[in-house]
């Protein structure tokens, strides 16, 4: 497979970040947390689909109930009622559409994450004018976290052999027993990243600097089409849901783009 100009998953990445700010409809933004999935799901192998699925569908479940049982926000309508408890269907409806928009930029960034290794990401930061310093953390992180991943499953596993399971306690205990977890993990991380602090400064690295790469960036014709049209699809749906708003506000109208403003307020 021949690899792709790391400035390609990053733009597209963008992309995806303003079409889900942009968007609203529940419909389109499932479509574009498929998108993500889906570059997650070519981004390579060893991804544990069945831990990622169940996150997922746990974060997408947990935020639509406590949205639902918490909405403030009027007009609502009660959708479920047991007693004192009240799910209102407006606020389902907008956790799934905040669960939907974090799916997707999850997801893609972690295919960006998997796909493009730390050293190109790297220059493709560089070479879309990012700042030395952000780019060289952002490319850090991204480098340690599929690590960081694991080494909190082996804790959890390791926890699992050693003594009863988690969910048979008391929800405070459990609650303590997971931030227990998590303070090997953020030790070794620390480590890690004390330990990456010193290389650098011993070799005298200066983010600032331009470095030269055996292997400099080029995009192929291929590349640049996919980018151009991400950026101009992107650029007319938020020019688009710009003038619904607009017309939303009664700031501006115009007669002839009645059926742009039918499409608008349908998908977006």
């Amino acid at each position: 497979m021949v690899a792709l100009d790391p400035r390609v998953p990053l733009v597209l990445l963008g992309c995806l970040g303003c079409l889900v700010l942009a968007v609203d409809q529940t419909a389109s933004l499932a479509g574009l947390a498929g998108v993500g999935v889906v570059a997650l799901a070519g981004a390579g192998r060893g991804v544990p689909w069945l831990r990622v699925a169940a996150a997922l569908a746990a974060l997408v479940w947990s935020t639509a109930l406590s949205q639902g049982l918490f909405y403030g926000d009027l007009p609502r309508v009660v959708w479920v009622q047991l007693g004192p408890i009240v799910l209102w269907r407006e606020g389902v409806v907008h956790g799934l559409e905040q669960s939907l928009r974090f799916v997707a930029l999850t997801t893609a960034g972690a295919a960006v994450a998997v796909r493009v290794p730390p050293d190109r990401l790297l220059l493709g930061l560089r070479a879309l004018r990012v700042p030395g310093p952000l780019a060289l953390m952002v490319a850090a992180a991204l480098r340690f976290v599929p690590q960081v991943v694991r080494e909190l499953w082996w804790v959890r596993a390791s926890r699992a052999s050693r003594g009863r399971a988690a969910w048979r306690r008391w929800p405070h205990q459990w609650l303590l027993l997971e931030l227990e977890l998590l303070v090997p993990v953020v030790a070794r991380s620390w480590r890690r990243a004390a330990a990456l602090a010193e290389s650098l400064d011993s070799r005298g690295y200066d983010p600032d600097v331009a470095r030269a790469s055996w292997r400099p960036l080029r995009m192929r014709p291929g590349e640049v089409a996919l980018v151009v049209g991400a950026v101009a699809g992107t650029a007319v749906v938020c020019g688009v849901r710009a003038l619904f708003w607009a017309y939303g506000q009664d700031l501006f109208y115009a007669a002839p783009l009645r059926p742009l403003y039918a499409w608008a307020r349908a998908w977006l």
